[in-house]
């Protein structure tokens, strides 16, 4: 092993020690999901639903995956006019990683079960930062039932392919 991988290798054990993101990790070109922690800056009149998509897409966008779909893990409301669409149902099928190439889960089956890798740790901003303190409440978005938790965010953004 050179001198340089050593160092790498130090800070990448380190920061997997102290349970930190570490500048030593580089952006992975497998991200496709994040925690939204931004406040939306759209009108009131557009759906909350479309808003939250379109805040996941704005911050995907920017990173350099605009060439996925993003949407919020956020379930529709028919008063909206979202049409009762259901969180597990938006996202794909999978598998997810995060900013540091960590996988969330390798498919829904796997995301909505005790064995999905999303933790407070895992679960990073599209900058791989973790959400201020207190701001994240594992899982938001809906229940492994279906039912709603809130649209107020910090939510998890997905990125499907196409």
């Amino acid at each position: 092993m050179t001198k340089p991988a050593g160092r790498h290798l130090s800070a990448l054990m380190a920061a997997l020690l102290l349970g930190t993101p570490s500048a030593a990790w580089a952006q992975s070109p497998d991200m496709n999901f994040f925690v939204a922690v931004e406040g939306a800056a759209w009108g009131a009149d557009q759906p909350a639903l479309e808003v939250s998509d379109s805040q996941c897409t704005d911050l995907g966008y920017a990173q350099g995956y605009g060439h996925l779909t993003w949407r919020a893990y956020l379930n529709g409301s028919a008063a909206d006019g979202e049409g009762d669409q259901v969180a597990r149902q938006r996202i794909g099928a999978g598998p997810w990683y995060n900013y540091y190439g960590v996988a969330i889960a390798e498919s829904l089956a796997q995301l909505h079960s005790d064995e999905n890798n999303l933790w407070v740790e895992s679960a990073v901003t599209v900058l791989g930062e973790y959400p201020p303190d207190g701001t994240l409440q594992i899982p938001p978005g809906s229940r492994l039932d279906g039912s709603l938790y809130t649209r107020g965010g910090p939510f998890f953004c997905f990125g499907v392919p196409g």
